[in-house]
């Protein structure tokens, strides 16, 4: 395959985030991202991308040792070894380049006679010789498949073997095909580890049984065996495939692609070629028993460190010198988080990308710090800029936002690759915990009213703000906390994003237990999916259900309820019982008062978006309930139950 010269997409290297309508001086803008490649470089090849120096030298042409090559007559074009193995992956940080690998076979074509499928004359599936990269030892397992054949792992050399294993299947007995199926154990599948760690050429040879009575039982039946070197993890033994055919290989290709399964190649740099590490604040670490090393940046920075300020602060990267001017934002330090939290020893909440830990400042303060699950761990491009992306949301979101039930954010610490979020602290832990954990406690309608309405109100002005709005995203009753009042607070600003001009957003992580289903079929969330959602927040506030209940979780809260309005006109068999009780009497009287926030909720889960109500509508109903229930409590003592009282609710 002739190399080819592609045009190369250069990927926008500023990220501008003042799309809130706040002062000038609370605009986030992140910082130029620390260097891939050198300037003029390309970056993205096809749907890979590479970094100096994998595969590029400074002066942007190919590095002649990687022998990598393009394939332009792809749509995206395809990144190519030595023009025969395709490649999948490259991370510079780890030193890997993954590729797609290449089975080898060999099958009976008669009790006595086989034949190979895969370069009889050598066996050869890999030659790695003279470039800078090896098999990885760690990641990778030889694996074959078959019965009564030994599969035998080989270098260059052609006599010498550096491992092997066997496969049989003695628990077949004649004219029963039925293995069982315990994993690659031997019966039909083994799996050796790879056995050097300076290989960089991988040969399969043969050795298959000459007892004619196990030959004459196993061709029959598994006619072929197979071996290939491939990533740990990748080859779950499947009893059916020893009745694979020659064709097996082919058949587990990907249209003209080769197999799926991926094997990891190690990359280093040779300890004779000193001072790679070119950047300021980088640092190398020995890999290949000392061989070879590779190049980090230091703790708090990112980037390419094989680049003059290659690596940047994350400070910098996060915005650091804008937001650290900002008003009413705190930029703390990670020394400071460290001691706020005890080095983060109380852990109180916890999410999908996220762990919440308390904290107490200088000022005796109390706090709730947010912190990614992941922040210490190497991110590849794609998984950082997600990520980051949520918690940007997050403070972008809440500089100009304010409200007394939405959670107030304190400040950041914008020293680690995903900023760590510092919150007021909220002591009452969330909804779902007081609803569905502290179920001894009793609350009241007038109690639940009062959540209901302060949640509503928060949704209500984020919807109203910017030139079309926000919405919230994941709204769930793990998501309001409450403080020591029960006064609700919104939290988890992760999925809020700002409407187009369009009036939907896309892409929102939701929980999938309370997400719209209009949003699940057109991947368009508007202000009415966070109506949907908060339509089953007021279904567990009046049921005291979670959304899946009953025996292994099982049942349907909203079908469920929806049903029973529809056969018996409302959802009162479903109620809690004690939502009509206070100050230890039964308000039987305001039930109907009850029914019409079933009925609201009802509407909030229409599967016509047109047919919901808005969230000012939403606290509108509520606060007329609420009014209604408030007359009822404060005539209870005073007027007997009678006919004339009803007519109050």
């Amino acid at each position: 395959m002739p190399r080819l010269q592609v045009l190369w997409l250069l990927l926008p290297t500023v990220l501008v985030l003042s799309v809130l309508p706040v002062p000038a001086s609370a605009i986030v803008v992140l910082s130029e991202p620390a260097p891939a490649t050198p300037p003029g470089c390309p970056s993205l090849f096809g749907d890979i991308t590479i970094y100096y120096p994998f595969g590029l030298t400074k002066d942007c042409s190919w590095d002649e040792s990687f022998t990598l090559s393009c394939n332009d007559s792809f749509s995206p074009a395809r990144l190519y070894y030595r023009d025969e193995v395709e490649v999948k992956d490259i991370t510079v940080e780890a030193g890997e380049m993954s590729v797609f690998t290449s089975v080898s076979s060999i099958c009976f074509i008669s009790a006595n006679e086989t034949v190979s499928s895969y370069r009889p004359d050598s066996g050869t599936l890999l030659d790695l010789t003279g470039s800078p990269l090896l098999v990885s030892q760690g990641k990778n397992q030889f694996t074959a498949i078959g019965c009564y054949t030994l599969a035998l792992l080989g270098d260059r050399r052609p006599d010498t073997f550096l491992s092997g294993c066997i496969t049989t299947c003695a628990s077949v007995d004649q004219g029963n095909a039925t293995v069982i199926d315990k994993g690659c154990t031997g019966i039909g599948c083994c799996q050796i580890a790879i056995p050097s760690n300076n290989l960089s050429y991988i040969r399969v040879d043969w050795s298959v049984s000459t007892n004619s009575n196990l030959t004459n039982l196993a061709w029959k039946y598994s006619p072929c065996s197979y071996a290939l070197v491939a990533e740990k993890g990748w080859y779950s033994f499947n009893r059916h495939d020893l009745t694979g055919t020659e064709g097996m290989a082919s058949d587990v290709r990907v249209g003209n692609r080769s197999t799926p399964a991926t094997l990891v190649l190690d990359w280093a740099i040779d300890v004779s070629r000193d001072g790679a590490c070119v950047s300021s604040n980088s640092e190398h670490f020995p890999v290949r028993d000392g061989r070879g090393y590779l190049c980090n940046c230091s703790q708090g920075y990112g980037g390419n460190p094989y680049l003059k300020d290659g690596c940047k602060t994350f400070f910098d990267k996060n915005g650091g010198k804008i937001l650290k001017g900002a008003a009413g934002i705190n930029i703390f330090t990670e020394e400071q988080l460290e001691k706020f939290t005890n080095h983060y020893n109380t852990l109180i909440g916890r999410g999908a990308f996220g762990k919440v830990f308390m904290g107490v400042t200088d000022e005796n303060q109390r706090v709730a710090v947010k912190r990614s699950i992941i922040a210490d761990k190497v991110l590849s491009r794609r998984d950082n800029f997600q990520l980051g992306d949520d918690t940007v949301n997050e403070i972008t979101f809440q500089f100009g936002n304010s409200h007394p039930n939405l959670v107030r954010l304190i400040g950041c610490c914008l020293e680690t690759n995903i900023p760590v979020l510092v919150f007021e602290f909220i002591p009452n832990g969330s909804l779902y915990i007081l609803l569905h954990v502290a179920t001894h406690k009793v609350l009241a309608l007038p109690t639940r009213l009062k959540i209901a309405i302060g949640s509503a109100e928060a949704l209500a002005y984020i919807h109203s703000h910017g030139d079309h709005g926000y919405i919230h995203g994941d709204i769930k009753s793990a998501n309001i906390l409450l403080d020591d009042s029960l006064v609700p607070k919104v939290s988890d600003f992760g999925s809020s994003k700002i409407l187009s001009i369009d009036r939907y957003a896309m892409a929102v992580a939701a929980d999938m237990s309370y997400v719209d289903p209009v949003y699940m079929k057109t991947e368009r969330f508007v202000k009415k999916s966070d109506v949907y959602s908060f339509g089953m927040v007021l279904l567990e506030l009046i049921t005291r259900k979670t959304v899946k209940y009953g025996e292994n979780r099982s049942n349907s809260l909203p079908m469920d309820f929806i049903k029973s309005c529809k056969e018996k006109g409302n959802g009162r068999e479903m109620y809690d019982k004690d939502i009509l009780s206070h100050d230890g009497s039964q308000c039987h009287h305001c039930i109907e008062c009850l029914d019409k926030i079933g009925d609201l909720t009802v509407r909030c889960l229409k599967e016509d978006v047109d047919e919901r109500p808005t969230m000012e509508q939403v606290v509108d109903e509520l606060t007329q309930v609420a009014l209604v229930v408030d007359k009822c409590k404060q005539k209870a003592n005073l007027i007997a139950y009678s006919h004339s009282y009803l007519e109050i609710c």
